[in-house]
């Protein structure tokens, strides 16, 4: 996946590419990021992994099962259908086939389990790692849609909610996406495959200073007003 592609093309440069629900934030392992946008290497993955195309239709089949899923996203969201549409079309050309599926929250509810979804996550608290991870919160809501399990990944998180503070804690915040040997995030499990951030932008007044902005969350959890006392006019 070119993420970067991504985020040039479709949030017309107001985002970056994501490697975690975490980026930029004081709980980030930066050693978890990966080099992206290599389909030659994908190409390559695929044949270690005993993948190829026997019958010339272009999609990779290992032990009669082709690589194919279906990718299901919010049917009123036009960015999350952008992203779904041109990540099919990345992963197709390494032989995967990815179907679209553009439904209710309603139906994607009961698709959640079975099937890729084009999720949003991101926020000012690094227990969301716990939520989307840990094996305790498979399939309870929309947290850890997939089930992933990972005993040491557990035990990180575990560990990271049990430390007496929050600097004892990042350690394993950190262990728990990529210790140098197993983790969640691409560099170990890929439990979730984590596209873009998006930068939230505003129409405002020439006349209006905003002041400092900051990382926002996904979701409602941190308006822009939340520092409205640094709001000033200029003119």
């Amino acid at each position: 996946i070119d993420r970067q592609a991504l985020v040039d093309a479709i949030l017309e440069s107001y985002g970056s590419p994501a490697f975690s629900m975490v980026d930029g934030l004081p709980w980030e392992q930066p050693e978890a990021k990966i080099q992206d946008a290599d389909p030659e290497r994908a190409k390559q993955m695929l044949v270690e992994g005993g993948w190829s195309d026997s019958d010339g239709d272009g999609i990779v089949e290992k032990n009669g099962m082709k690589a194919a899923f279906t990718m299901v996203y919010p049917a009123t969201d036009s960015t999350r259908q952008n992203l779904a549409l041109a990540c099919a079309d990345m992963l197709k050309a390494v032989g995967i086939q990815a179907d679209m599926l553009g439904k209710s929250w309603d139906e994607i509810a009961l698709l959640k389990h079975a099937n890729v979804i084009v999720f949003g996550w991101g926020s000012h608290d690094p227990t969301e790692m716990y939520n989307l991870y840990h094996s305790s919160m498979a399939g309870i809501e929309s947290y850890n849609a997939g089930f992933y399990q990972n005993s040491t990944v557990d035990e990180y998180l575990d560990k990271a909610l049990a430390a007496p503070s929050f600097e004892e804690s990042l350690p394993y915040w950190k262990a728990a996406q990529w210790d140098g040997t197993t983790g969640f995030t691409a560099r170990g499990d890929a439990a979730w495959a984590w596209l873009v951030n998006l930068t939230h932008t505003y129409f405002v007044s020439d006349c209006l200073e905003l002041g400092q902005a900051q990382i926002e969350p996904h979701g409602h959890g941190w308006p822009i007003t939340a520092n409205i006392a640094e709001w000033k006019w200029t003119c």
